[in-house]
């Protein structure tokens, strides 16, 4: 399957908004404490015009099909300054998400592995992953690709 990496750009912005929206809400179904807000739609469009406006501190890739003509998946990064720390700089990906179809594929790891040589022409010397502890699947995938726990959240519904 020919699969092209590239940066998103302003024509990918709804699509791009529709697939976060799916990761989303599959957050909410993993766990209840992922709950949507009511104009999730409104709010994601808006994340993600944010995210292609600003180039310094995130950036946002998309899988690409070539053969039909459509985005496969996406993913988001933010660099991050871990002050006390080194590596000072770290890569956030906050949000990939593949469509059906495309999964199994290879095609998140063909975005993971592009997020990485970016992330690193830009300063980054570590990547880290944020989702929902629930979410066996991305667990997997990212064990699966090298990835080792750094640190745990906990919380308390005040």
């Amino acid at each position: 399957m020919p699969i092209e990496v590239r940066f998103a750009t302003s024509g990918d912005k709804e699509l791009i908004a529709e697939m976060i929206a799916r990761l989303k809400a599959l957050n909410e179904e993993l766990d209840p404490l992922f709950k949507t807000v009511e104009n999730l739609e409104e709010e994601v469009e808006k994340y993600v015009e944010k995210t292609l406006e600003e180039n310094k501190n995130c950036f946002t890739l998309v899988a690409y099909d070539t053969e039909h003509g459509e985005l496969a998946g996406v993913i988001r990064i933010e660099l991050v300054d871990r002050i006390f720390y080194k590596p000072r700089v770290k890569a956030v990906i906050t949000d990939i998400y593949v469509r059906p179809k495309y999964r199994r594929k290879r095609v998140a790891a063909l975005l993971l592995e592009k997020a990485k040589e970016e992330a690193k022409t830009r300063g980054a010397g570590m990547m880290t992953a944020v989702y929902p502890a629930g979410n066996l699947i991305a667990e997997l995938f990212y064990e699966n690709m090298g990835f080792k726990t750094l640190q745990l959240e906990k919380h308390i519904q005040l």
